[in-house]
């Protein structure tokens, strides 16, 4: 056999080979619809359609979970460390966050706040429902117990709960209040407290507020 043919050979070996090869890769391969491609990639986290649909277990789970102010205070105020492990979660740094409910009489009203009077709080004590800009989604995110960092895909997303709760209570919850009607008026709020703010001040985020009739 002379070089030309041992080249040839040699040549139609390696096509064959390669034929073979990409015969069993085609074989092997799966093919998918573009629907199923889609199904595939990674979804887009989207804080508002999550906040949107787990906002009724929120307002639940805070209110099963909640403790009485009236209750949660003066523990608060003897020692705010024992009180967060007997009530609350620990969010770090020494804070902790607090399921509350507190029924009481809506003693002022300015822009910004209600001012409750609360049976079984101290006498020292101030206890407020924001109805504006201080709104905070961040205690009430924390508070629930089932929404915590690892939950989510990274620091931003975890953020982003936080707002579309604030932005949610600021237009399904206050947003539906008549403030400066309630002067007087007994209120019962569902919502979270959280640790360090100013000392026997106790600013309550709500999820829900009912005006008694």
């Amino acid at each position: 056999m002379n070089v030309l043919s041992r080249v040839k050979r040699r040549s139609l070996v390696l096509t064959a080979a390669l034929v073979v090869l990409l015969v069993a890769m085609v074989v092997s391969t799966r093919f998918v619809t573009p629907e199923e491609a889609q199904a595939l990639r990674p979804q887009v986290f989207e804080a508002k359609s999550y906040v949107a649909e787990n906002f009724p277990k929120i307002t639940q789970t805070l209110q099963e979970k909640g403790t009485d102010l009236g209750t949660l205070a003066p523990a608060v105020d003897a020692d705010a460390a024992a009180a967060g492990k007997q009530y609350g979660i620990d969010v770090g740094s020494g804070k902790f966050a607090f399921p509350v409910t507190v029924t009481g009489t809506v003693a002022s009203v300015d822009a910004g706040f209600l001012e409750l009077t609360v049976d079984g709080v101290p006498a020292d004590d101030t206890v407020r429902v924001p109805v504006a800009n201080a709104v905070s989604g961040t205690p009430i995110r924390d508070a629930t117990g089932f929404m915590t960092f690892s939950d989510f895909p990274g620091q931003t997303d975890f953020q982003n709960v936080a707002n579309e709760i604030k932005i949610k209570v600021l237009v399904d919850v206050v947003g539906k209040l008549d403030p400066a009607s309630l002067q007087g008026k007994q209120v019962t709020v569902v919502g979270a407290y959280s640790t360090g703010g100013p000392k026997n001040s106790f600013l309550v985020q709500p999820v829900s507020v009912q005006v008694a009739s």
